[in-house]
This record gives C-alpha cells, structure tokens and sequence, in this order.
C-alpha cells in the first residue's frame, strides 16, 4: 500500500508485524470470536448511551480499538521486550521479510498462465497496462482489485513487489488479487497517464484505490495513493512490477484488521 523503517527498532517491529499477520491468519477462528465478544460487549455497553451522537461516537471508537487490539496484542505478545509497534509506524517490511508473507494456498508457483504476446512496444503494453489497471482486462475491474490482469504481457516468473509482499509468480500474484478485495465495492483509477522510459524500459503510474477486503469482518482499505514501475525484458514481456503506498505498511495492516459495522 515509502521510506524504509530505520535501525533494528524497524526491523525488530516489522519483523513482528509479519509473525503476528501470519499467527492471526492461521487462528482466524480464535480472532472472530475475540472479536465478536468484544463487539457484543462494547454494543451493550452503548446502548446506555443517551443520545445518537454518542452512540456514532461509541462504535467510531470500538472500530478503532479492535483495530489497535488485534495488532498491538498480537505484537506485545510476541515481542514482550519491545515497546507497543503503534510508538512507530513501519513504511515497509525488509525485503527478505516480504518472501514469506503468503497467508494462503495460492497454488504452485512455477504453473503457466498461458501463451504470452512477445514483440509489443513500449506504447502498447503501457495502454494495456492503462487499460487493465481501471478496467481489467476482460472488464471486471481494475486488476489490483480483481485479478482481472493481462497475462499474456507478464512473464510467468515476474516479480511482483510492494511494501509489505514479495513474489515471483504470475499465477500466484493474480490468484492473490482474486481473493483479496471485492471488485464491488472497491475501485483504481489513474492518477495521471503512464510514463514511458525507453532507455530503462520501464513503465511508471501512479494510481488511487482503496475499497473493502474479502474477510469474514469486512474491513474497509481508505483511498490511497501507489507508484507503480513495470520493467519489460529484451522479449517485450514485463519481468517486474514495483509498487510503493502512500500509506505504511503498519497503517495498512491495522486497516485489515479493523472490523466494519
């Protein structure tokens, strides 16, 4: 979703950040149920509240507290000796961190997404690029929320990076995207027309999105800002895409476990 985390305090909170995703995913039951007794209790609570507008106040409130929860309990937990990670937002995760943030069975990471179109120039896979980003290849939406991406211009092994993910993978890089946001109710549009270098043979955009993620609480991504540089091989197919946020990676995690209601 940047500037890199300073020091081994960064790098000791990231680290944790990364664990603590990993162990809540993999206790996904446990958090529900937290969550939906703590939600029941907060709720009960409210109810004594004597007007409306304390009432919005109180589940404001309880959405950003089990938001804080969820993280800050999980990283105190694991990281005793550190203090609380809110003390200090984490831009990203260190790159070798980011290879083994894969939270699901995303299938086999060598597996062909089909014939791929060699030869283009630089001008038409940047419109593709445009094209899918908003639209999605086959219209289904913006490829960063739907999956919905022109395989045929990416090799197989391209490296998808971002601040907090690393992977180099085709297949399993859009399979992530079909999992991760609800095309519905959430959306990309270009900030700005893509830049061509043709010296580096890159590809530079910028786009804003944000919408509601595919967990059983539904949380909700604020808008946000990416840079995104593609770099095409000799062949004419993309072997990198690189994305920065305007958010952290810290902001973009307690968003994810920030229950909607």
């Amino acid at each position: 979703f940047g500037r890199r985390g300073s020091g081994t305090s960064s790098i000791k909170q990231a680290s944790c950040l990364l664990i603590s995703m990993r162990r809540l995913f993999y206790n996904l039951s446990f958090i529900i149920l937290s969550a939906s007794l703590a939600t029941t209790v907060v709720s009960g609570l409210s109810t004594k509240a004597s007007n409306n507008n304390s009432h919005h106040h109180t589940i404001s409130s309880r959405r950003n507290w089990l938001g804080n929860l969820v993280i800050s309990s999980a990283t105190s937990t694991l990281c005793i000796s550190n203090k609380p990670a809110a003390a200090q937002d984490v831009q990203e995760l260190p790159i070798d961190l980011r290879k083994y943030t894969a939270l699901a069975p995303l299938g086999d990471a060598s597996t062909s997404t089909g014939s791929k179109l060699t030869g283009l120039s630089m001008e038409t896979i940047a419109s593709r690029l445009s094209h899918d980003l908003v639209e999605g290849s086959t219209g289904k939406g913006g490829y960063f929320i739907s999956g919905d991406i022109s395989t045929e211009i990416f090799r197989d092994d391209c490296e998808f990076t971002d601040p907090t993910n690393s992977v180099s993978s085709l297949a399993k890089y859009q399979k992530a995207l079909t999992i991760l946001f609800d095309p519905e109710q959430s959306f990309v549009e270009l900030v700005q027309p893509l830049e061509i270098d043709e010296m580096k043979r890159e590809i530079t955009g910028r786009i804003r999105s944000g919408g509601v993620l595919k967990l059983p609480w539904s949380p909700r991504i604020s808008s946000y800002e990416s840079t995104i540089v593609w770099k095409v091989d000799e062949d004419g197919l993309i072997e990198s895409q690189i994305q920065q946020w305007s958010i952290s990676a810290s902001q973009a995690l307690r968003e994810t476990f920030t229950l909607s209601f």
